[in-house]
């Protein structure tokens, strides 16, 4: 079923119904990234960005674990490689508080001094830009996996972050009054052994961890959720075969959507209902084709159900490469729709991390108060901190009145 929401973002509204146009758990990439700098197991991780109002300029965060961090553009051009060392998982969330303005916000895992990188997305030249209050040290053995959550309950952002011992730490973020990131440990707990990926589900406030070698294990997101857990699934009579990998989450509107891991063991990928319960529902691989070569040992993938322009109108999918010989190792990309084909699932458009676009007011519908919102800031605007400045040009006018236009209702 495809849903979509008619603007410069989404297809028509409508339902569908999709016909597999590839054998049964089978699909191709589309696109390929660069190869990383390093040789050898480097890249690891990817984080797909949606661009406030150009979705098609959207990009790919990916990291090289022996050297830095990349950015790609959807056609797998590197735009920008920082090398700011063994950066191994990495995440992003969108409206931070930084310095009077919202920013986007990165966060890397860097193994090599046991730290958190923390970086600003900026909108207008697409590149990293390092907002750290010099990057804080925490206390697992060896910064390894990584992600971000947004509570819903309270609106403060948290970095979790775990070790090879599967030690897991949750730190809160915030604006240390300078305008960088600083942060405080509010929560810690372990695993049990190995873990690496995790993902947080900011909307129903749970956080998945993979314990590599046995399970996905469900917790609470929020600080004071204890140590209570759920299994999702194990590598002992289950769907997946050690390691559990990377972890990602397909929003879908009205709480839907699906839970998807790499199963490294098996080169295969495993999608879970998202909503409570998280039955199992399908498993795909990613084959050869189009003169891409086919993804296989995957560490990290990231998922973006997003209209993201003419490259990826229905959404995208992004998984790393551990064999791109004879090159270095890359990242792939698939066309999320293609993925929904072979098992019959929900291709949904609607879900935006940023909010509605055009929602000048934060009410959900987009409509006369923003309008006048636009018109009552005419002119120029600190860019970032006007949330009239729909298009973050530094200035509300006429690209910012047509964007209100465009998502009207």
């Amino acid at each position: 079923m495809i849903k979509g929401r008619g603007s410069n973002r989404a297809i028509a509204t409508g339902c569908l119904v999709l016909t597999a146009a590839t054998a049964a758990g089978q699909v191709q990439p589309a696109v390929e990234t660069e190869p990383v700098p390093s040789s050898g197991d480097a890249a690891d991780d990817a984080a797909v960005w949606v661009h406030p109002y150009d979705p098609g300029q959207s990009v790919i965060i990916a990291t090289d674990k022996d050297s830095g961090l990349a950015v790609y553009d959807l056609a797998g051009n590197e735009l920008q490689f920082l090398a700011d060392g063994q950066l191994n998982n990495v995440d992003v969330r969108y409206g931070f508080p930084l310095g009077g303005a919202l920013i986007d916000i990165v966060a890397a895992s860097n193994r090599g001094d046991n730290r958190i990188a923390v970086y600003r997305l900026n909108t207008q030249t697409r590149q990293l830009e390092d907002v750290s209050a010099g990057g804080f040290s925490v206390g697992v053995n060896e910064a390894y996996g990584l992600c971000l959550f947004h509570s819903a309950l309270s609106g403060s952002y948290y970095a979790l972050v775990n070790g090879t011992d599967g030690d897991v730490e949750q730190w809160e973020l915030f604006d240390n009054g300078r305008g960088l990131v600083d942060a405080v440990l509010v929560r810690s707990f372990s695993v049990g052994s190995q873990t690496e990926g995790m993902v947080a589900d900011d909307e129903a406030g749970w956080l998945y961890v993979g314990e590599e070698h046995v399970a996905i294990w469900r917790y609470g997101a929020e600080p004071d959720a204890g140590n209570d857990r759920v299994q999702v699934d194990s590598t002992s009579g289950g769907q997946l075969t050690a390691d559990i990998e990377g972890l990602t989450i397909y929003y879908a509107s009205d709480g839907g959507g699906y839970l998807l891991a790499s199963s490294q063991g098996s080169d295969e990928f495993v999608v879970y209902d998202r909503r409570d319960g998280n039955d199992y529902i399908m498993t795909f691989t990613v084959e050869s084709g189009g003169g891409i070569d086919a993804v296989t040992g995957t560490d990290g993938i990231d998922v973006c159900n997003v209209a993201l322009g003419d490259a990826f109108p229905l959404g995208v999918f992004v998984a790393q490469d551990d064999s791109n010989a004879p090159e270095n190792q890359n990242f792939k990309l698939v066309p999320w729709p293609d993925i929904a084909e072979t098992g019959s699932l929900t291709v949904d458009t609607t879900w935006n991390p940023r909010g509605t676009p055009g929602d000048v007011d934060g009410d959900g519908v987009v409509g006369i108060l923003d309008f006048l919102m636009v018109l009552g800031r005419w002119g120029p605007c600190p860019p970032e901190t006007c949330p009239a400045d729909l298009d973050g040009d530094g200035v509300v006018g006429i690209l910012d009145f047509l964007i209100v236009l465009g998502n009207w209702g």
